[in-house]
């Protein structure tokens, strides 16, 4: 086995070729070896009843081994498929199984409603405002609603529509590849796109994720500042402000979270499903508690949601920002404050890499891509609140210098010189992931201490970089990448992001547990399979948003502000808090700045 051990010990690069993952159907392929026991045999996945079920399977594939390579292995981690296997139903299963019915019943009472009474009596903006809530049409022309209310001001934002949307993009592209990772049919071809710098923007391209940072911090400066000139902030808003930000994402979350931790083992069965759903569905049943409360990123390890850290996150954040503006007053005080977040937010990820002795970056290895469980850089440094502080307040940062720009009417036309700078920008985005490719070169050792400056600034730089362009389409600086952002197609792929982003992994984790076969690793299939997540996934958020997120989200935002029993309602637009509308208190789309 001394090849094996060599050749693996470079694990940057290379599988574990030591610890064979073998799929074998008992019944037909170690049928001898099952006549030959005396004991009764359980096809469960309960370890403790399956012992003689593994000693038949040990047997089995070390004559196999051993008659062609005289090798032999023991079973370590055995995943037990039994199609006839009963899956019980409990009171959970149909606790969230009445919820949805009701749920769905709703909707077409409200659609009914809206149909014969509203619309049907041509009587626009009247009628019951909880019926309308659950109604499909209502819900629809708020989802097909333009952005045509803005103001001048904040038309010019509309550069977030693209970043969010491409970002989304890329994040359902990343765990697109899940299948790959886990059961690939040719390692040796997966092993040499290491070999291949292009293919470090997709195997190092988690630092994409800082953008929504960016996007969140900036849009909650910006917001604030525009609420204030036609009220004033004092800190007695602050509880309802956060109370209506959690309100406008946790309804659809909690209904994802719900279903994942009960109908979602009944989809389907394969070799793989005790491993990539039956897993999951465990752990939102126990760590359910951490979602509604926004900590789950702060408990590890779980692979309840995995994708919910950013969320956590961001919640996180927004209270920091929320009080940070709120409390301080001083534009002087604000910006000492900020400085003093931002250093620590540089810090933090340092003192992690170095103390923990970590990675530099979440490494995409070829045997950590098949899960982050147990990747102490993903939970230490990559999805924890504190960690991702830097390029939250570069975003607020950013909202401030926007706003305070636009109001003092600053002549940035003078600058125009400067705009083949901004050209610059998306290849140094670019240069930013490629460059993190140094830790995966073989043979080479980086100190702890290289490891923690890098942790520690790539972020920042990240979020410098794009800021620059953020601020170069804002105020039409250059125009290669402006008329890309800010295309008019990306506003409703936008609007379904934080939907697409609840929905995603669901897909993605039905398709991999029911694999019965390799998975051929080819540039072909991939982009096939990412495609089809990436359709599935907004094809699926459309009912989704109509039916689950846009109904309960004005219900509970209603309920929120005292309006439950108003009977005439109106239109209430999205607007553009990164993933999702968050916060109700900032209607820029209708101008209305009350909460």
């Amino acid at each position: 086995m001394t090849p094996q051990n060599n050749y693996s010990e470079y694990n940057n690069k290379h599988f574990n070729h030591t610890f064979l993952r073998h799929g074998v159907c008992v019944t037909r392929s170690c049928k001898r070896f099952l006549q030959n026991t005396t004991k009764p045999i359980t096809y469960s996945n309960t370890d403790t009843e399956n012992a003689e079920l593994k000693l038949v399977i040990e047997e089995c594939l070390n004559d196999s081994l051993w008659n062609n390579y005289e090798l032999k292995c023991r079973v370590t981690a055995p995943l037990y498929c039994n199609e006839q296997e009963e899956r019980q139903k409990d009171i959970g299963d149909l606790a969230v199984g009445v919820f949805l019915l009701v749920l769905l019943t709703l909707n077409v009472i409200g659609s009914l409603y809206d149909a014969i009474f509203v619309r049907g009596q041509n009587k626009p903006g009247s009628g019951n405002g909880v019926l309308l809530c659950f109604s499909v049409p209502h819900n629809f022309s708020r989802l097909m609603r333009p952005y045509a209310d803005l103001g001048p001001r904040e038309q010019r934002l509309k550069v977030f529509h693209g970043l969010r949307a491409m970002t989304t993009l890329g994040v359902i592209h990343c765990h697109s590849l899940l299948p790959f990772a886990l059961a690939p049919e040719n390692v040796i071809f997966v092993e040499n796109l290491y070999n291949n710098m292009a293919n470090y923007i997709f195997l190092n391209g988690t630092i994409v994720v800082q953008t929504f940072f960016i996007m969140s911090g900036c849009l909650l400066s910006y917001k604030l500042e525009m609420l204030a000139e036609k009220r004033e902030i004092r800190w007695t808003l602050l509880p309802k402000i956060l109370t209506i930000t959690w309100a406008k994402l946790t309804p659809s979350y909690m209904v994802v979270l719900a279903t994942s931790a009960t109908w979602l083992r009944y989809t389907s069965s394969g070799p793989f499903w005790k491993l990539v759903v039956l897993r999951e569905v465990e752990d939102c049943r126990a760590d359910g508690w951490s979602h509604v409360l926004y900590i789950n990123n702060y408990l590890d390890p779980t692979q309840c949601l995995p994708q919910a850290w950013y969320l956590a996150a961001n919640m996180q954040l927004y209270i920091l920002g929320y009080c940070t503006f709120v409390i301080i007053k001083s534009p002087k005080y604000r910006k000492v404050a900020l400085t003093t977040l931002f250093i620590i937010g540089v810090i933090t990820p340092m003192a992690h890499t170095y103390f923990q002795n970590l990675d530099a970056v979440v490494m995409m290895t070829p045997e950590a891509v098949r899960s982050f469980l147990n990747n102490p850089t993903f939970h230490h440094v990559y999805k924890r609140g504190h960690t991702n502080i830097a390029n939250f307040v570069l975003g607020i940062a950013l909202g401030f210098l926007i706003y305070r720009l636009q109001k003092n009417e600053v002549n940035i036309q003078k600058y125009k010189k400067y705009r083949h700078l901004f050209l610059l920008t998306v290849p140094a985005i670019l240069g930013t992931i490629i460059v993190g490719s140094v830790f995966f070169i073989d043979g080479i050792y980086t100190s702890v201490y290289t490891k923690a400056i890098y942790s520690g600034l790539i972020k920042p730089i990240y979020g410098v970089i794009l800021a620059i362009l953020v601020i170069g389409c804002v105020f039409e600086m250059e125009n290669v990448y402006r008329p890309i952002l800010e295309w008019d197609g990306w506003k409703l792929p936008a609007k379904l992001s934080y939907c697409a982003f609840l929905l995603h992994v669901a897909f993605i984790r039905i398709a991999t547990g029911s694999l019965r076969t390799l998975m051929p690793f080819t540039y072909l299939l991939v982009a096939e399979t990412t495609i089809a997540f990436i359709v599935l996934s907004y094809l699926a958020a459309i009912p989704f948003w109509l039916l689950v997120d846009a109904p309960l989200t004005e219900l509970l935002q209603k309920i929120l502000t005292g309006k439950l029993c108003q009977t005439e309602t109106k239109v209430i637009p999205e607007n553009d808090l990164t993933l999702k509308n968050n916060v109700k208190v900032f209607n820029s789309e209708e101008g209305n700045a009350s909460v």
